[in-house]
């Protein structure tokens, strides 16, 4: 079942888009919040965690397109619904799944929908694959769960995923081990306060790297530690004097 929520700030709009889903569509939908602008339909979208986002473009206050300004990574696919055509191509460089023109068609709204559901099944096979590869890659590697806080709720993570963390502005992103980036809305500082000590070293103000992912430590003009997975972490000029005895140290506790 695809959890939807609708924004458009045309109540009209509203009423007839869940219409058409809830009486002429194959794909089994609920549709749990509307809103009427998009600062009401961002708080909708944190409380009820939807699939896919039905988005009007054009109107009052914040456009529509500025989504993507309160959710940098959305965990929600958008559908951006628009009486006019000249959005289109800008709601597609947007890495929205689909647009539809008002008035919306109920074929064009079936494929749409058929659309997303596709995407969201492959994702979640992409989600089964990483775990199970992240599980043989960081097999005897220490770790404990963590919940690290995302744009829309919260993901639990083990430590022992995580290859390496860099600053993001005022937030930060986790890779791991098979590059998948997770965008936590906490800083640098305030993440490496939440991940073991003994296990995540900061080589640099931006990086935080888990000690037993390090391949190897290059002492240059510009060093770097090398990881399992090819990454190239780099190394403060302060730091690369102590590194070595640190994470000697650190293996030990």
């Amino acid at each position: 079942m695809l959890h939807i929520v609708i924004i458009d700030d045309e109540q009209d709009a509203i009423d007839g888009l869940s219409k058409l889903l809830s009486h002429f569509t194959s794909v089994d939908v609920r549709i749990t919040g509307t809103a009427r602008n998009l600062a009401e339909g961002v708080t909708v979208i944190s409380e009820t965690k939807p699939d896919l986002v039905f988005l009007d473009i054009d109107m009052p206050g914040k456009n529509g397109m500025a989504i993507y300004e309160y959710f940098k990574k959305p965990g929600f696919k958008v559908i951006f619904v628009t009486a006019y055509q000249q959005f289109a191509i800008e709601a597609l460089k947007k890495s929205a799944s689909d647009y539809l023109l008002k008035p919306v068609n109920f074929v064009e709204l079936q494929e749409a929908l058929q659309k997303v559901a596709k995407e969201l099944e492959l994702d979640q096979q992409q989600r089964e694959l990483e775990d199970k590869i992240n599980l043989l890659c960081a097999s005897g590697v220490e770790g404990r769960n963590i919940i690290l806080d995302v744009e829309n709720g919260f993901i639990m993570e083990n430590t022992r995923n995580i290859e390496y963390c860099r600053a993001d502005q005022s937030y930060s992103i986790a890779v791991t081990y098979v590059r998948k980036e997770i965008l936590v809305t906490k800083s640098l500082k305030e993440l490496q306060e939440l991940l073991p000590e003994n296990q995540f070293y900061r080589t640099h103000k931006s990086f935080l790297v888990n000690v037993h992912y390090i391949r190897k430590f290059v002492r240059a003009n510009e060093s770097f530690v090398l990881l399992k997975s090819g990454a190239k972490i780099p190394v403060s000029v302060r730091t690369s004097v102590i590194i070595t005895k640190d994470i000697k140290k650190m293996l030990l506790m």
